[in-house]
């Protein structure tokens, strides 16, 4: 088959970016390499003691603990959770994560370009997309995982809502609001900057595709409306349905990040106003592994790629060749190009001021990138119309595609080092490189540079998670878990115990199984604890609040509704009669 043979000749092209992670050892210096393995172990030490969707990472802040995933969208790691669980040490579990999202990405911008341009063109489109230099820079320069995986996403999602503009089946609503949803629990600054992509290329279909039989005639709307409305409709229903799935992520962030302090995250050196590109950087051959810099002074590859920036030109220049559907794409995706680029040059930066409250949380302008990567992957498979007069000739799309790996294949290099991964040497990270740290609202002194923990944590010692406030009081650590600990309280008269855990909400307390208040106690917001005297036991769990709860409850009704379109059930949806 046609598609079998693409597809093994996408794998093998794959085969070139992929190897290095196939290589004992790990890249331990690329930007976010320790942070991807660290959350994994904390992910996981969070669902071995119960907690089902996990929030907390109990090792962060010096062990004092942060609620990482209630900003961290949850998917990278319940993949990389999963291959843990079969057998997979940590590092290997993230490498495999890493590849899978590469591999995904080149799926998915085939199946969406092959579908538009032809499937020879996808192929090259979907060669292009996985060796893109700033995509090889996600992988491997800033090993920036969850943004790796929002690659897969965005190919997926126009996919999805092409098939409903082209064929009016009620079963690609389901299907666009899975792979929305998808980009939402992929990584949720991604969402958003492709928010505004997603509607511009439905307004796009809305306006561009008549959809027909195979014989000329319209096809009947699936809402018995009219075409564009139709589409309207539909679209906008594969987007609520999209919200639903991901509201047990985005739901509790919109109503409890304001108990998290933002300015580590968008002030000082992360203002994203110091982070706009130089022109020249965006064609630059420069390869480089060090970090961000400022106004353009930045340490690794920031580049387009020359390659596809020359076979958009050369896209742009065939569409006299293309047909109108494939025409009006090249148009668009070459706007969405220029206009990307406009929007990382300095040029653009008062256009940012008006939505500086959202998109600080971008960091760096040149995060559009994968935007941009994207769009001249698309156009790079659309150049192969002006190579080519017989659709179904292989040669061109091939030499293309081997173009791409010569000119990239020096990009799929990392740096490799030894590296022993545990709670000792996470420890010794968050001290030396002030990394892994976060803080809440009830921290009223200075961000910390260590804690009463980390002497345990590097001496591997039993952790020793409270103290008393109080003369004449004993206390032990009996259990201590990723969303839990465990205190044996003796106490000669009532004591205050103070727990080396931030104050959050979640956080519940019993005395003796009994429920008890806690509260934020000193400059770090720990949680405090008021025990009676006498011997007793004292349990911490950290619980999902009312927001979390009612979030994982429409994501299960959205998991129901998706399931009942899928299956052509649900009653909103009129098939289509027989034309």
């Amino acid at each position: 088959m046609k598609f079998n043979s693409h597809f093994l000749l996408l794998l093998a092209f794959c085969v070139f970016a992929l190897a290095p992670l196939t290589a004992p050892g790990y890249f331990i210096y690329a930007h976010d390499a320790r942070h991807s393995v660290y959350f994994l172990q904390m992910f996981d030490a969070a669902l071995r003691d119960g907690a089902w969707y996990p929030r907390w990472a109990a090792d962060m802040t010096f062990g004092y603990g942060y609620p990482v995933w209630l900003i961290l969208a949850p998917l990278p790691f319940f993949v990389g959770e999963a291959f843990h669980l079969v057998g997979f040490d940590f590092v290997s579990a993230v490498k495999i994560v890493d590849g899978l999202a590469m591999i995904c990405s080149a799926l998915t911008m085939y199946l969406f370009a092959s579908r538009v341009l032809g499937k020879n063109a996808g192929l090259v489109a979907a060669i292009a997309y996985i060796y893109i230099p700033y995509h090889l820079v996600d992988l491997y320069v800033r090993a920036a995982q969850a943004e790796l995986v929002s690659f897969v996403f965005p190919p997926l999602v126009c996919w999805a809502f092409y098939e409903l503009a082209m064929t009016r089946q009620p079963r690609y609503i389901p299907l666009a609001a899975c792979a929305y949803a998808g980009l939402i629990l992929a990584h949720v600054s991604m969402a958003v900057l492709f928010t505004p992509i997603i509607a511009l290329y439905l307004l796009f279909l809305l306006f561009t595709v008549r959809p027909t039989t195979e014989d000329g005639r319209r096809l009947n709307s699936v809402f018995r409306l009219p075409s564009s409305v139709d589409l309207g409709l539909g679209s906008s229903l594969a987007i609520v349905l999209a919200l639903g799935l991901a509201a047990i992520s985005w739901l509790p962030v919109l109503f409890e990040q304001k108990y998290l302090t933002s300015d580590p995250l968008i002030g000082g050196f992360f203002n994203y106003r110091k982070h706009f590109l130089n022109a020249n950087q965006l064609l630059s051959p420069f390869w480089g592994y060090g970090y961000a810099g400022e106004n353009g002074t930045d340490q690794f590859s920031l580049q387009l790629g020359l390659i596809p920036t020359m076979l958009a030109v050369v896209a742009l220049g065939a569409i006299a060749k293309t047909r109108g559907t494939i025409r009006a794409h090249i148009t668009l995706f070459a706007a969405i190009t220029g206009l990307i680029v406009f929007w990382m040059l300095p040029l653009s930066a008062a256009l940012w001021e008006p939505f500086a409250a959202v998109i600080g949380f971008l960091q760096f302008p040149w995060r559009l990138l994968i935007v941009t990567t994207f769009a001249l992957a698309f156009l790079s498979g659309a150049a192969l119309h002006a190579f080519q007069d017989d659709a179904r000739e292989r040669a061109p799309a091939l030499a293309i595609g081997l173009i791409f790996v010569a000119a990239s294949y020096a990009y799929t290099q990392p740096q490799y080092t030894d590296a022993v991964f545990n709670y000792q040497t996470q420890m010794e990270f968050e001290t030396q490189s002030g990394e892994l740290l976060g803080d809440t609202i009830w921290m009223t002194g200075e961000r910390p540079q260590d804690s009463p923990l980390v002497e345990q944590y590097v001496n591997g010692e039993k952790l020793q998670k409270a103290i008393a406030l109080d003369d004449g009081a004993k206390i032990e650590t009996t259990r201590y878990g990723g969303q839990s600990t465990d205190l044996r309280v003796d106490a000669r008269a009532p004591t205050r115990v103070m727990v080396y855990t931030r104050y959050f909400p979640g956080w519940t307390a019993a005395i003796d199984s009994q429920p008890v208040e806690i509260e934020p106690s000193g400059d770090q917001g720990l949680i405090l604890v008021r025990v009676p005297a006498g011997s007793h036991i004292v349990r911490l769990r950290f619980e999902d609040t009312p927001i979390r709860q009612i979030g994982a409850a429409i994501s299960a009704l959205g998991v129901l509704l998706t399931f009942f379109f899928l299956l052509g059930s649900c009653p909103l949806v009129v098939k289509n009669p027989k034309v």
